[in-house]
């Protein structure tokens, strides 16, 4: 059985990102703020909790932290998200 060209075009653009220890799949190289959170916390703790985001091994910026309405370019597979809910200071 043979995969369409848009089924091949698909699954070549599969990235496989770590966040909080477990792998997901991605569809994008660009990879926000928002799309990690609701990764890790798919039901927020409460309404008004806040997110801490850091990342490691990505492709550029290698590493760093991320806030709301950022995005970093990630390498094709392996690049680790570290997400924590912190509270409203």
């Amino acid at each position: 059985m043979s995969v369409s060209a848009a089924e091949a075009a698909t699954h070549a653009e599969e990235f496989e990102i770590v966040v909080n220890a477990e792998p997901h799949e991605v569809e994008s190289k660009d990879v926000s703020y928002e799309q990690v959170v609701t990764i890790a916390y798919p039901t927020p703790p409460s309404p008004d909790t806040l997110f801490t985001v850091s990342y490691r091994d990505a492709k550029h910026p290698k590493d760093g932290s991320l806030t709301a309405g950022q995005s970093v370019e990630v390498k094709k597979k392996g690049s680790i998200f570290n997400v924590k809910a912190t509270g409203r200071s």
